[in-house]
């Protein structure tokens, strides 16, 4: 006896399952309305991706294990056995990160120096930064949960903006 198989991912229907109705395509992630149209993500993980991997080059440029060598220094590096990736001791950053000057030297907000230091490029270098492993989480879990609904919905163009005027309110406030 041959059964057909369907490739229900793509839309296909199986023979147990009613017909759907032309031009909806499942998700499955999210259920498809009316009017809605395929769609495959790119910003929200190009987003994803570029805040990793700038979290990995702060961690490489803040070495922690060659700048806390010197004993009696607010304790040990966190995870040495990532070496030159370990985390800064928890009394520096409870977030698992690197130190506050490698954040500093790489574009953290200081309005210090963005007031008097002219350094009006930390406004938007900012958005990158991430003072540890807690946060730079929590943040990618909450842009892939929304995110990838704001772009499905509202498409690329709109979601950039939004994306980038939520970082500006956030560095304003």
């Amino acid at each position: 006896m041959a059964t057909s198989r369907a490739d229900v991912e793509k839309g296909g229907s199986s023979p147990r399952k009613a017909k759907q109705e032309p031009g909806k395509v499942p998700s499955p992630l999210y259920p498809q309305h009316e009017g809605e149209r395929e769609w495959t993500p790119w910003l929200v993980p190009s987003i994803l991706v570029a805040n990793i991997t700038v979290f990995t080059i702060a961690m490489y440029y803040n070495n922690c294990p060659a700048h806390n060598a010197k004993p009696g220094r607010d304790g040990q590096c966190v995870a040495r056995f990532l070496h030159r990736f370990s985390f800064q001791p928890l009394r520096q950053n409870p977030l698992l990160g690197p130190s506050s000057a490698t954040l500093v030297k790489m574009g953290a907000l200081v309005w210090d120096k963005v007031v008097h230091g002219h350094q009006g490029w930390r406004l938007f270098s900012c958005m990158w930064m991430h003072a540890g492993v807690l946060h730079l989480v929590a943040n990618m879990l909450s842009l892939l949960f929304i995110g990838l609904r704001l772009e499905q919905q509202f498409g690329y163009g709109m979601h950039t903006r939004l994306q980038f005027a939520g970082h500006i309110f956030q560095t304003l406030t």
